[in-house]
């Protein structure tokens, strides 16, 4: 999955001595929120991602990289939409971005959704897949586990 590498960024930023503070201002947020992003305790935004990005003098890219299998969100971060946004580019509410790229959901026209957040529809389903496998999954696991739980009859 594409996320924000925190390590890296601190790593630019001190490779560059850039004071903490620089790109804090360039993204409009506070030193906190710049420290906590390079410690891993969260992800920014997109909008802060591309500003520390470019506060660095570096492509979003180098401080974003690619993993394995993109995700929905992981296309949706690297256009620089919010979910409010790309809500609103398909036509939908919020609440079903987020739904789908969690992958709780499905959607009826994949074309639709694929040309909104870019990628070919054979490229969105397999982004869509990658989100929706670890929740059947999860799912598959609660089961099991309420399953065992369940207390057996008596056999006498």
């Amino acid at each position: 999955m594409t996320s924000y590498d925190g390590a890296r960024a601190r790593a630019l930023r001190l490779e560059a001595r850039i004071r903490i503070e620089e790109p804090a201002v360039a993204a409009g947020v506070s030193p906190n929120t710049i420290r906590s992003a390079e410690s891993g305790t969260h992800q920014p935004r997109p909008r802060v991602a591309d500003a520390i990005a470019r506060a660095l003098g570096v492509p979003l890219s180098e401080i974003t990289p690619r993993g394995p299998s993109l995700t929905l969100r992981d296309v949706r971060w690297r256009l620089g939409l919010t979910q409010a946004e790309m809500a609103a580019r398909i036509g939908v509410v919020r609440q079903m971005v987020s739904q789908i790229e969690r992958g709780v959901t499905d959607v009826r026209s994949t074309a639709t959704w694929a040309g909104a957040y870019g990628p070919t529809v054979v490229q969105w389903t397999s982004a869509h897949k990658a989100a929706r496998d670890p929740v059947r999954q999860k799912v598959a696991a609660q089961a099991h586990r309420r399953r065992k739980k369940q207390p057996r009859g008596d056999s006498t």
